[in-house]
Formats: structure tokens, C-alpha cells, sequence
């Protein structure tokens, strides 16, 4: 019999404690944030401000302390005409305020240009502080304009704001969307103390721009946005419009300088060759083309650059062919073709083919860089190099 009551006494327990469960799991569901309802601190996944942040702009609401309210104050008024305003970085935004039968029916709120009427402020038997009331959800990641104003002469606060946890405010900028940047490239390969051009493109186009380097023991940027390469690392380059958030990257990685080793035979020497271009392709057609290996006397390079067209345009495209042949007796070894670019062209890196060898990772779209290798007696090696005229 003792047996019997002492499992109806542990199933009782085992029912009660699931009943409790799930009470506490009701319980936390009901207190979920929703606008009306008190809200002391800031959700999971929400970060909050205080009126008081120095990136929000006040007109006509003064500072009022109270101790029932997030950090004891707020701003408020009951001018008609009155508002706040800022920018912030995220995809949610919420208003923290008092409830109270006083407050205002007619408060405008404005994010990115798009208004509603907000009423929640007003309560005809409520008095409730800290409370959510209003709240907008799903927005595009990025910089959103918000400005609140008083269309009516009740009350009108904000006591505190919460946002995004990984979010931000920024000073408020109402022509925030209609600015852009972006840069030429998102990933810089160059050379110890070698250079190269980043082109920032902006909307609108006159704006000026702030550049930085992460680390500048690896790479420097100007004002121009000419990056120079110090040492073999990494530096993520930044520009940014000035007096924004909005700004562009490029990840530049530095490599140590090739070291030409020196000739194991006294006879060995190092031979250069360069060739020219044939025709008059363009108002600079030629550029040069330069041959870098290690070979002896008997060991003899010829070069021929030549283009597929006679005349061209600004905005055409076209190939340059180089051909390469090893018109000695001996092996030319370790060879390195280099190629600069004439006035007005560009190499299109990532089209350059070679019948032998490898690109370069320092190539550019002035300079191209091939590793050829060993090229042997009478052997040829064909290198197409598409291009794009520019002004």
C-alpha cells in the first residue's frame, strides 16, 4: 500500500513540475516585446540608446529628469512642430516611452522618406513607463534616415531607441541614399615598393573622400588613392565618403620582390631585350616589352609585338600578340617577359594567355608579368594579350 501512494505522490511531482514548465515557457512567451507593453531592457539581438546619445538632433524638446524612466531622462515637449531625428546603421529600430493619457495621437514618424502616423504614446487609463511604442522590423541592412515630429500639441517623447546589437546611430543626414561609392577593385596583388591606382567612383561625383590603410607598415594610400606597397603582408585599404558611413574596401596583399640569382658560371651574364610594337595603332601604340633570363653568350632571344588591328577607338578592344623565340644555341632560363602599357590602353588581365608559363599575381592593367620558364633552342612562346583603349 505504501508502494501504491508513493507513485501516485512521484507521479503528482512529475505532473506538477511538467505543468510548471510549461507555465514559465507560457510565461516568457507572454512577455515577449510587443508595442504597449513595458520593456526595461533590451531584447536578444537589440542594443539601446539613450536620448541622450549625441547623434540625435532635438528641436524644440528639452531634456526632462524623471526617475522611473532608462537612465532617469528624456525629451519632451508639446509644441506642434517639435521633433528629433538621426541616422542608424541596421534592420530594426524601436522607441522607448511613457504611455499616458496626455501624450499625442498625431506623431509622425519618417524613416528613409516613407511616414506613419504613430498613437501609441497615448493611452486614455494606462500610465506605463519604458514602454515599446513603435517598433519596424525587416528593413535593408544599411544607413536609414529617421525623423520624428509632433503634429499636434500633446505630449510628445523619446525616452530611449533600441536597435540592431551590431547596429550603430550616426548624425542625421537626410540625403544619405542618394550617396554611393564604390572602387575599381576589391583585391590588390602588388610587389615590395611597387604602386598602383585605386579609382573611387561616387554618386554624386564631387565629394570628397578619406582614404586609409589598415596598416601602413605594408601598404600606403594618398589622397589620390595611389597605393604603394612597404612589405610582404596584408593591408585593407578604405575609402570612405567624408563625413559618412559610407565607404568601400580593397584588400591588398604584398609580396617580397623576385631576387634574380646570381650566375654560377663567371661567363653566365643577364640579358635584356626589348621589341617594339608594329604599326600605328594608337596615339602610343607601341609600348615595350622587356625580356629578363640567364644564359651565356650563344644564348639569343627575339621579340615581336605585334597588334590585329590597324586603327582604333576609344572603348574597342583588341589583342596584342607577343611571340617569343630562342634564336641561339644555348637554353635561355628562368625567362621573364614583362609588358607595359601604352597610352591609352588597358590590359585585361584576367583574358592574357600564354602558350608557356604562368601570369604573374603583380600583373595589372599597365603592367603584365609572365613567367615563362626555360625556353629551349629554336623554341617559341606565343603570349595574346587583349586590351581595352581608353581616354
Amino acid at each position: 500500500m505504501k508502494n501504491f501512494y508513493k507513485r501516485i505522490l512521484i507521479m503528482f511531482v512529475m505532473v506538477l513540475t511538467i505543468m510548471s514548465v510549461g507555465i514559465i515557457k507560457n510565461e516568457i512567451v507572454a512577455n515577449a516585446a510587443t508595442v504597449g507593453k513595458q520593456l526595461l531592457q533590451p531584447e536578444e539581438g537589440w542594443k539601446r540608446y539613450d536620448d541622450i546619445n549625441e547623434n540625435i538632433s532635438y528641436k524644440e524638446l528639452y531634456l526632462n529628469n524623471y526617475e522611473q524612466l532608462y537612465n532617469k531622462t528624456r525629451h519632451y515637449n508639446n509644441i506642434q512642430g517639435s521633433s528629433f531625428s538621426f541616422n542608424f546603421y541596421g534592420t530594426k529600430i524601436r522607441f522607448i516611452n511613457c504611455i499616458y493619457s496626455t501624450r499625442s495621437k498625431n506623431v509622425e514618424i519618417k524613416i528613409d522618406g516613407e511616414t506613419e502616423i504613430c498613437s501609441n504614446q497615448y493611452s486614455p487609463t494606462l500610465n506605463t513607463t519604458q514602454a515599446l511604442t513603435y517598433e519596424k522590423t525587416g528593413l535593408e541592412l544599411g544607413v536609414h534616415t529617421v525623423k520624428v515630429t509632433l503634429l499636434d500639441n500633446y505630449w510628445m517623447e523619446i525616452d530611449a531607441i533600441d536597435i540592431d546589437e551590431d547596429g550603430y546611430l550616426s548624425a542625421y543626414n537626410e540625403d544619405i541614399k542618394n550617396k554611393s561609392l564604390s572602387l575599381n577593385k576589391s583585391s590588390l596583388n602588388l610587389i615590395e615598393n611597387s604602386t598602383n591606382k585605386l579609382i573611387a567612383t561616387t554618386t554624386p561625383a564631387a565629394v570628397d573622400i578619406d582614404w586609409s590603410s589598415s596598416d601602413e607598415t605594408v601598404a600606403t594610400v594618398d589622397s589620390n588613392g595611389n597605393v604603394k606597397a612597404i612589405k610582404e603582408g596584408q593591408s585593407t585599404i578604405t575609402a570612405k565618403i567624408k563625413g559618412t558611413d559610407i565607404k568601400s574596401t580593397c584588400i591588398v596583399t604584398v609580396t617580397k620582390k623576385d631576387t634574380v640569382p646570381e650566375p654560377v658560371d663567371p661567363e653566365q651574364e643577364y640579358i635584356i631585350n626589348t621589341a617594339n610594337a608594329k604599326g600605328d595603332n594608337t596615339n602610343n601604340a607601341s609600348g615595350s616589352v622587356s625580356i629578363k633570363f640567364n644564359g651565356t653568350a650563344e644564348t639569343t632571344l627575339s621579340v615581336v609585338k605585334t597588334a590585329d588591328v590597324k586603327e582604333v577607338w576609344v572603348g574597342d578592344t583588341f589583342t596584342y600578340t607577343i611571340v617569343v623565340t630562342n634564336t641561339g644555341s644555348k637554353t635561355a632560363k628562368a625567362v621573364v617577359i614583362n609588358d607595359s602599357a601604352p597610352n591609352h590602353i588597358d590590359f585585361i588581365v584576367d583574358r592574357v594567355t600564354t602558350t608557356k608559363g604562368k601570369i604573374d599575381e603583380s600583373s595589372t592593367s599597365k603592367n603584365i608579368v609572365i613567367n615563362v620558364g626555360d625556353i629551349e633552342p629554336s623554341e617559341t612562346v606565343t603570349i595574346k594579350i587583349p586590351v581595352n583603349v581608353v581616354v
